[in-house]
């Protein structure tokens, strides 16, 4: 999970929106977190494994309320399940949804 690539997601919307940012280092200094945030205009999500468990952290925030918040945890647990798969096929690491 920490070395999933944006490139990994194929995806190019979730939650009914463009995705337009898919990341793996902080905007503001440039630091590593650990993980992958995809970006839409009203929303973001990000995963990131456990430091203690074989499982990943699913962080999310809708700018537009609790029925795009549930979409963006849905289709975004789905989207990064996607990429690990990806991910796996190339030989990448992965860790269980």
């Amino acid at each position: 999970m920490g070395r999933l690539a944006p490139s990994q997601v194929r995806d190019t919307e979730v939650a009914g929106e463009r995705i337009i940012a898919k990341l793996t280092n902080a905007s503001g200094n440039g630091a590593p977190i650990g993980g992958l945030k995809v970006v839409t205009e009203h929303g973001w999500f990000a995963a990131r494994p456990s430091g203690t468990e074989e499982v990943y952290k699913f962080y999310a925030e809708s700018m537009k309320g609790e029925g795009q918040l549930r979409q963006l945890q849905v289709e975004g647990r789905a989207l990064i399940a996607r990429a690990l798969k990806v991910a796996g096929e190339a030989g990448g690491n992965s860790v269980a949804p």
